[in-house]
Protein backbone atom coordinates (compact mmCIF):
# COMPACT_ATOMS: atom_id res chain seq x y z
CA UNK A 1 0.00 0.00 0.00
CA UNK A 2 1.77 3.39 -1.39
CA UNK A 3 1.50 6.50 0.89
CA UNK A 4 -1.58 7.52 -1.19
CA UNK A 5 -3.69 4.85 -1.11
CA UNK A 6 -2.78 5.07 2.82
CA UNK A 7 -3.96 8.70 3.38
CA UNK A 8 -7.10 8.16 1.32
CA UNK A 9 -7.91 5.03 3.93
CA UNK A 10 -7.63 7.28 6.34
CA UNK A 11 -9.94 9.94 5.08
CA UNK A 12 -12.61 6.83 4.51
CA UNK A 13 -12.15 5.65 8.25
CA UNK A 14 -12.41 9.67 9.36
CA UNK A 15 -15.89 9.99 7.47
CA UNK A 16 -17.44 6.54 8.91
CA UNK A 17 -16.34 7.65 12.76
CA UNK A 18 -18.06 11.19 12.14
CA UNK A 19 -20.77 10.55 10.11
CA UNK A 20 -22.97 8.93 12.81
CA UNK A 21 -22.04 11.41 15.12
CA UNK A 22 -23.29 14.54 12.21
CA UNK A 23 -26.71 12.82 11.06
CA UNK A 24 -27.92 10.86 14.58
CA UNK A 25 -26.27 13.32 16.80
CA UNK A 26 -29.15 14.60 19.15
CA UNK A 27 -29.59 14.77 23.00
CA UNK A 28 -30.55 12.29 24.69
CA UNK A 29 -33.88 12.14 25.32
CA UNK A 30 -34.27 10.26 28.57
CA UNK A 31 -33.18 13.09 30.41
CA UNK A 32 -36.01 15.25 32.76
CA UNK A 33 -33.27 17.86 32.30
CA UNK A 34 -34.22 18.35 28.54
CA UNK A 35 -37.46 19.85 30.14
CA UNK A 36 -35.76 22.90 31.06
CA UNK A 37 -35.79 23.85 27.06
CA UNK A 38 -39.55 24.76 27.42
CA UNK A 39 -41.19 28.12 27.89
CA UNK A 40 -43.50 28.45 30.42
CA UNK A 41 -47.16 28.72 28.34
CA UNK A 42 -45.10 26.68 25.03
CA UNK A 43 -47.81 23.82 23.65
CA UNK A 44 -46.44 20.47 24.96
CA UNK A 45 -48.46 17.22 25.07
CA UNK A 46 -47.37 14.80 27.57
CA UNK A 47 -48.27 10.98 27.79
CA UNK A 48 -48.86 9.17 30.49
CA UNK A 49 -47.68 5.71 31.44
CA UNK A 50 -51.37 4.58 30.79
CA UNK A 51 -50.75 5.97 26.99
CA UNK A 52 -52.93 8.55 27.68
CA UNK A 53 -51.63 11.73 25.80
CA UNK A 54 -52.79 15.01 27.37
CA UNK A 55 -52.81 18.32 25.51
CA UNK A 56 -51.84 22.12 27.26
CA UNK A 57 -49.42 24.66 27.55
CA UNK A 58 -46.49 23.97 29.96
CA UNK A 59 -46.54 25.94 32.96
CA UNK A 60 -43.38 24.45 35.10
CA UNK A 61 -41.70 21.39 36.30
CA UNK A 62 -39.39 20.18 39.34
CA UNK A 63 -37.66 16.61 40.06
CA UNK A 64 -40.86 15.77 41.07
CA UNK A 65 -43.65 16.29 38.43
CA UNK A 66 -44.62 18.79 35.50
CA UNK A 67 -47.19 20.81 35.09
CA UNK A 68 -49.47 22.28 32.32
CA UNK A 69 -52.07 23.99 32.05
CA UNK A 70 -55.55 22.70 30.25
CA UNK A 71 -58.07 25.04 29.36
CA UNK A 72 -58.35 27.48 32.95
CA UNK A 73 -57.11 24.27 35.06
CA UNK A 74 -53.76 23.27 36.06
CA UNK A 75 -52.95 19.74 35.88
CA UNK A 76 -49.70 18.40 37.65
CA UNK A 77 -48.16 14.92 36.48
CA UNK A 78 -45.89 13.13 38.74
CA UNK A 79 -42.85 12.56 37.29
CA UNK A 80 -42.83 8.43 37.61
CA UNK A 81 -46.35 8.78 35.29
CA UNK A 82 -44.87 10.39 32.59
CA UNK A 83 -43.75 8.44 29.38
CA UNK A 84 -42.94 11.23 27.19
CA UNK A 85 -43.38 14.82 26.69
CA UNK A 86 -43.38 16.59 23.09
CA UNK A 87 -42.85 19.91 22.01
CA UNK A 88 -46.46 20.38 19.75
CA UNK A 89 -45.31 24.62 18.90
CA UNK A 90 -43.55 25.39 15.34
CA UNK A 91 -42.53 23.18 12.56
CA UNK A 92 -39.20 22.13 12.42
CA UNK A 93 -39.34 21.51 9.02
CA UNK A 94 -36.71 24.47 7.73
CA UNK A 95 -34.34 22.88 10.23
CA UNK A 96 -34.88 19.67 9.40
CA UNK A 97 -34.01 20.47 5.57
CA UNK A 98 -31.16 22.63 6.35
CA UNK A 99 -29.52 19.33 8.60
CA UNK A 100 -30.28 17.14 5.47
CA UNK A 101 -28.70 19.89 3.30
CA UNK A 102 -25.10 20.09 5.04
CA UNK A 103 -25.52 16.45 5.93
CA UNK A 104 -25.79 15.35 2.34
CA UNK A 105 -23.43 18.48 1.11
CA UNK A 106 -20.71 16.74 3.45
CA UNK A 107 -21.28 13.43 2.06
CA UNK A 108 -21.00 14.38 -1.35
CA UNK A 109 -17.99 16.61 -0.92
CA UNK A 110 -16.64 13.63 1.12
CA UNK A 111 -17.24 11.03 -2.24
CA UNK A 112 -16.29 13.34 -4.85
CA UNK A 113 -13.14 14.18 -2.83
CA UNK A 114 -12.50 10.22 -2.30
CA UNK A 115 -13.63 9.32 -5.81
CA UNK A 116 -11.32 12.14 -7.57
CA UNK A 117 -8.66 10.65 -5.68
CA UNK A 118 -8.67 7.26 -6.72
CA UNK A 119 -8.22 8.87 -9.98
CA UNK A 120 -4.59 9.30 -11.23
CA UNK A 121 -4.98 12.23 -14.36
CA UNK A 122 -4.80 15.88 -13.09
CA UNK A 123 -8.35 18.03 -13.22
CA UNK A 124 -10.39 15.06 -12.25
CA UNK A 125 -10.66 15.89 -8.11
CA UNK A 126 -12.81 19.19 -9.07
CA UNK A 127 -15.25 17.51 -11.78
CA UNK A 128 -16.15 14.92 -9.22
CA UNK A 129 -16.54 17.22 -6.07
CA UNK A 130 -18.69 19.56 -8.76
CA UNK A 131 -21.18 16.54 -9.47
CA UNK A 132 -20.92 14.75 -6.19
CA UNK A 133 -21.87 17.83 -3.67
CA UNK A 134 -24.86 18.95 -5.47
CA UNK A 135 -26.02 15.38 -5.98
CA UNK A 136 -25.16 14.98 -1.75
CA UNK A 137 -27.16 18.26 -0.97
CA UNK A 138 -30.38 17.36 -2.81
CA UNK A 139 -30.89 13.85 -1.55
CA UNK A 140 -29.68 15.20 2.27
CA UNK A 141 -32.57 18.25 2.15
CA UNK A 142 -34.55 15.64 0.70
CA UNK A 143 -34.70 13.48 3.75
CA UNK A 144 -34.42 16.26 5.78
CA UNK A 145 -37.95 17.60 4.66
CA UNK A 146 -39.15 13.84 4.62
CA UNK A 147 -38.31 14.24 8.95
CA UNK A 148 -41.29 14.54 10.90
CA UNK A 149 -41.66 17.82 11.48
CA UNK A 150 -45.12 18.86 13.77
CA UNK A 151 -43.56 17.39 16.97
CA UNK A 152 -40.03 16.77 19.06
CA UNK A 153 -40.13 14.85 21.76
CA UNK A 154 -38.26 16.48 24.55
CA UNK A 155 -38.18 13.73 27.29
CA UNK A 156 -38.92 9.87 27.03
CA UNK A 157 -38.52 7.94 29.77
CA UNK A 158 -36.17 5.45 30.10
CA UNK A 159 -37.68 1.45 29.80
CA UNK A 160 -38.95 -0.18 32.93
CA UNK A 161 -38.54 -3.91 33.51
CA UNK A 162 -42.33 -5.33 34.28
CA UNK A 163 -42.76 -7.19 37.73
Amino acid sequence: MNQRDSSISRVRIAILAIAPSIVFGQPAEDSWGNLSRLRAGQKIEVVDIKLKPVAGKFSAFSEAAISLLVGKDRISIPRANVLSVKNREGSHRARNILLGLAAGAAGGLAAGAIKGATYHEEGETPVFLMVATPIGAGIGAAAGAALPAWQVTVYRAKARPRP
